[in-house]
């Protein structure tokens, strides 16, 4: 016959138990817990690596050049910014307008790229690298490696390209295009405006047939 004093024993060993199988029993549940959670974590971050990985590749800008005859004229920048419109690189632009100043001598020019590359703080190294004579008239292109202003490789998505010209004094356009870079070869027609209001009466031809190309690269 069992006594009183046992019963209460055995019955605070079964309450030990229990205790020991109920804290290994969350000890456990948190360990899953924390093991899947690391699993997420990674794999995630395998899929945010694979997905910002650096485009590779090159982008080919095409256009006609027709010189002006003349004065106040003649003033192009060829430029790349992201889908948002934030700058990303200047790819060429005209001496006059960057290395002599002519963005400060001639202020109703080529506003656009001015504001867009923030020319007023850039060193004269980034100046020289980017500016360039005026081209001889004829078909010409200019590549963009994939690279921001400071060297860095850009990721894939969709850019947009532009050109901007001066077809006298204030009168001006831009050429806007979009490309997808970092997937499969794309190529890409740009489109046309006018600045002020009426400036394609003009009757002046600087830039036309602009388009962009994108060739992927091996990894």
């Amino acid at each position: 016959m069992v006594s009183i004093r046992d019963a209460k024993m055995s019955f605070q060993s079964g309450r030990q138990i229990m205790s020991i199988h109920s804290l290994f029993g969350k000890r456990l549940a948190v360990t899953t817990a924390y093991a899947f959670l690391f699993l997420f974590v990674v794999s995630e971050g395998i899929a945010f690596a694979q997905t910002q990985a650096p485009a590779n590749g090159k982008v080919t800008v095409n256009y006609t050049y027709t010189k002006i005859r003349g004065f106040a004229s003649n003033q192009f920048a060829i430029w790349i910014e992201d889908e948002t419109g934030r700058y990303v690189r200047t790819l060429f632009v005209t001496n006059y307008t960057a290395r002599k100043d002519g963005w400060k001598k001639r202020q109703q020019s080529l506003v656009n790229w001015v504001k867009a590359s923030d020319i007023k703080n850039l060193t004269k190294e980034r100046i020289d690298a980017m500016s360039g004579a005026t081209p001889k008239p004829g078909r010409l292109s200019v590549v963009w490696d994939m690279k921001d202003s400071s060297g860095r490789t850009v990721a894939p998505g969709v850019y947009i390209y532009k050109i901007e010209g001066c077809l006298f004094w204030k009168k001006n356009e831009v050429w806007t295009g979009k490309i997808t870079v970092g997937g499969a070869a794309a190529t890409s027609q740009a489109q046309v405006s006018y600045y002020p209001e009426g400036a394609e009466k003009s009757g002046k031809v600087l830039i036309t047939g602009v388009s962009a190309a994108y060739e992927p690269g091996s990894r």
